[in-house]
């Protein structure tokens, strides 16, 4: 079976997880980790595999270990170091007691990628028969969501995209999912799309610190990128009055609720009435 038939056959599947266990990871493992699974969002596999060592070695929480050894596995797939993803699955799968699919679905990959065909179905089928037991529809959408982070992260946007619209349709009032979506549209260039996701993010009442943070890097991401500087005084003598009103709203609203960064400050300071 070829890679590209073998995520076509696993997105045919009706996957999903048991509700999420309670969370011991502390809160400083917990930034490593969001840390290294945005380095494999970014392709920065190296960087990951190396933020996800620190965390199996600094770590000890059950959690940690889970997450640490998937965030391996992701970057090891992304560096073709196969062999090395299924070892670090193996650890993931025997932490999780046998129930995490997000690491079964780690190691088929890598599996369909050394050529063990069988060895990738059959973590295929485990994959359904964890699903079969679970009924919890938001649980189905997290795994989902979970597939299309994996898919996002090796760079298979066709198929998370796929992955994510099955979690937005099973649990539409999850605003993570919407940020997850502008998040995946940001990586493309589609500026347009990835607000409107933003957007409903806002709607869906998630109007905290994190989604005006994401909503302002956003946009000066779009203007460096447009007006190709990041020169922040180039930046806003060349921006438009309505690129300045769309900027602005957001920036100055992440900057009254905490968020901290001088580069902001200053584009703030020059742009904003």
């Amino acid at each position: 079976m070829t890679t590209k038939a073998f995520m076509f056959f696993a997105l045919l599947l009706p996957l999903s997880v048991p509700a999420q266990q309670l969370l011991t990871t502390s809160n400083k493992c917990f930034k490593q980790i969001q840390t290294g699974n945005k380095q494999n969002d970014q392709g920065q596999y190296q960087e990951a595999l190396d933020t996800f060592t620190k965390v199996l070695k600094d770590c000890s929480a059950k959690d940690a270990k889970i997450e640490g050894n998937i965030g391996v596995a992701v970057a090891s797939n992304g560096l073709k170091q196969y062999e090395d993803a299924v070892n670090s699955a193996n650890k993931a799968i025997k932490a999780s007691k046998q129930t995490n699919v997000t690491a079964f679905y780690a190691r088929s990959y890598a599996y369909s990628n050394l050529g063990r065909t069988e060895d990738a179905k059959a973590d295929l089928i485990k994959i359904t028969d964890l699903t079969k037991k679970n009924k919890n529809l938001k649980a189905r959408a997290k795994m989902f969501a979970q597939l299309a982070q994996l898919n996002f992260q090796l760079d298979m946007l066709a198929d998370a995209d796929t992955n994510l619209t099955k979690a937005i349709e099973l649990d539409p009032e999850n605003p993570s999912f919407f940020i997850q979506k502008g998040d995946m549209m940001i990586k493309i260039n589609n500026y347009d799309d990835a607000f409107a996701a933003y957007d409903k993010v806002l709607e869906l009442g998630k109007n905290d610190l994190d989604i005006y943070q994401i909503r302002t890097e956003a946009h000066l991401k779009q203007m460096q990128q447009k007006y190709v500087t990041t020169d922040i005084k180039e930046l806003s003598g060349r921006m438009t009055k309505q690129e300045k009103d769309n900027a602005c709203g957001d920036i100055k609203k992440a900057l009254e609720l905490g968020l901290k960064n001088l580069q902001l400050d200053l584009l703030s300071s020059m742009i904003c009435e």
